[in-house]
């Protein structure tokens, strides 16, 4: 594998262990902070001793503070070195088998990523609570006395301090009722365009009172920007879903519960990478809504192209076919408000306006802050290209909630044609397709929030089918997608209904359409 192109050490691109020099660097850069906080604790315990409480506790909490972050960037840079080293070495052995660089993929055993989610809501919420409970406790009364009262923003601190405290206690509960999680793998690495298969095995039982959602989904991620201006952003390029029912017989064994899980992926997907600031990863979650807390598991899984792989076939059976809800039970759960139709006219499929009313209300929080924002930096003379910045982001988010809230979508297939038609409020635009010309109907991501993904539908002409089928062969990945600037994963095409938000309605609405069209229903079994 020639075009492996994934490097787990953003930091070491080079393969090669970090220098000692950077090393002494950073002790050096650390040993102020650590020498001031046991300068600062020393102080504060003997103010404790002499009966200034006050003072000393303040001292004694910043010497804390102080000492940890310097005695913690010296163990970070001697471990880091040492770890550093290993890697090299373990890049060097497995050059052409970078699934091996990591000890959980090696071995096929995947930990959940949110395994120890809870010892940092802990780290986060004492050190918010210490530092700024006390801090308030102590400043509080002055700050009433003199009456400043926006000096009172600094009990935003403690109550940060709490809401990770409480989000520690629920990740706590979580990994006390349900134990350590654990994604073990059929075959490693999983291929590019074979099949995940694996079972996800909890420490204790698992008792489903609710459906449970599998999502598979991969992610691209890229950091833009320097110091303050840094940010990373996700896309989801592809995600398939199941959702099993409630009384599923999963796997109960003495301890715990294995969950069945069968993916087919893409063909046409990049495999995992990082390089530089561009990354991309597969990751497979698990959720389901229990009385206490829910249960969460999410795994990154090594997906790699590899020669000579086999690759899924269409007509493969599904083993877990047996634990699914059908369609029917997930879109009277989901209270699906799209309605499918047999008439005089064809099989019509109906999309009514404002059917996402959640996303609705967002988005329109969303535009309404970026709008308000953009009118005060205006009114307060901020530099005019802030305002226009801001005013340009709150302008598409006011398009895309007028969207939600208006349009509405009508899709009628009979053996002469498709008609579309998309209104809003009483506007219509209608077009209509003799059956020649449509080569399909075909998924694609749509707009996405966080994890959530949204799909779109597009009716796929003969000629745009033809003209992405070349563009697809001229642009082979190798282990990355094109640039962004061009997506050879976005076929053109006129999208017929959009802001789909479940990924099984999706598929089967489009499976479904092209069943009405004549044509093979499984072209639309995976997002574009």
């Amino acid at each position: 594998m020639s075009d492996v192109q994934f490097n787990p050490s953003a930091r070491n691109s080079s393969g090669k262990p970090a220098g000692i020099g950077a090393v002494i660097f950073l002790i050096l850069f650390a040993t102020p902070f650590a020498g001031f906080g046991l300068f600062a604790a020393i102080q504060g315990v003997r103010k404790i001793i002499a009966g200034q409480i006050k003072d000393g506790a303040i001292l004694c909490l910043f010497g804390l503070f102080f000492s940890t972050v310097g005695f913690g960037l010296m163990a970070g840079a001697i471990f880091g070195r040492k770890k550093s080293k290993q890697t090299a070495e373990l890049q060097a052995r497995f050059a052409d088998k970078p699934w091996m660089l990591r000890a959980d993929w090696a071995d096929g055993k995947i930990k959940s990523s949110t395994a120890n989610r809870f010892k940092i809501y802990l780290f986060m919420g004492i050190a918010f609570s210490g530092i700024g409970g006390v801090s308030t406790v102590f400043a509080l009364p002055e700050v009433w006395q003199k009456h400043n009262y926006p000096a009172l923003i600094v009990l935003l601190f403690p109550l940060v301090g709490i809401g990770f405290l409480i989000a520690f206690i629920n990740a706590w509960r979580s990994r006390k009722r349900f134990g350590d999680c654990f994604f073990e793998l059929a075959q490693i690495p999983i291929p590019i365009g074979s099949v995940l298969e694996g079972m996800i095995q909890t420490g204790e039982p698992l008792r489903l009172e609710n459906e449970l959602h599998l999502k598979f989904s991969c992610v691209r991620r890229v950091t833009t920007g320097s110091g303050k201006n840094r940010s990373t952003q996700e896309k989801v390029l592809w995600q398939d879903e199941k959702i099993y029912l409630p009384q599923a017989a999963l796997n109960q064994t003495g301890t715990g519960t294995g969950i069945p899980v069968h993916f087919k992926l893409p063909a046409d997907q990049p495999q995992s990478f990082t390089s530089g600031d561009e990354s991309v990863f597969w990751r497979l979650e698990a959720r389901s809504k229990l009385t206490g807390p829910d249960f969460h598991a999410a795994f990154d899984t090594p997906v790699f192209n590899v020669a000579g792989a086999a690759m899924a076939d269409e007509d493969d059976v599904d083993p877990t076919a047996a634990l699914q809800a059908p369609i029917d039970e997930v879109r009277r759960e989901e209270h699906s408000r799209i309605r499918v139709t047999d008439g005089p006219n064809g099989r019509e499929f109906y999309f009514p306006a404002a059917r996402n009313i959640g996303s609705a209300i967002f988005t329109t929080v969303l535009a309404a802050v970026f709008s308000g924002g953009a009118i005060l930096m205006h009114h307060f003379h901020v530099p005019l290209i802030f305002p226009v910045f801001v005013g340009f982001f709150g302008f598409i988010l006011i398009f895309i909630a007028f969207s939600l809230w208006f349009k509405s979508s009508r899709v009628t297939i009979n053996s002469s044609g498709v008609r579309a038609e998309n209104g809003y409020l009483i506007f219509r635009h209608v077009r209509e397709f003799a059956v020649g010309d449509v080569a399909q109907f075909a998924l694609k991501t749509g707009m996405t929030s966080g994890t959530k993904v949204f799909s779109d539908i597009k009716l796929i002409k003969r000629d745009d089918g033809d003209s992405f089928a070349a563009n697809k062969e001229k642009f082979q990945q190798t282990g990355q997608l094109p640039p962004l600037k061009f997506k050879i994963d976005d076929p053109s095409g006129i999208t017929v209904a959009s802001s789909i938000t479940s990924a099984m309605e999706a598929k089967w609405l489009a499976q479904e359409m092209n069943k009405a069209l004549g044509r093979d229903a499984k072209k639309a079994s995976a997002i574009l």
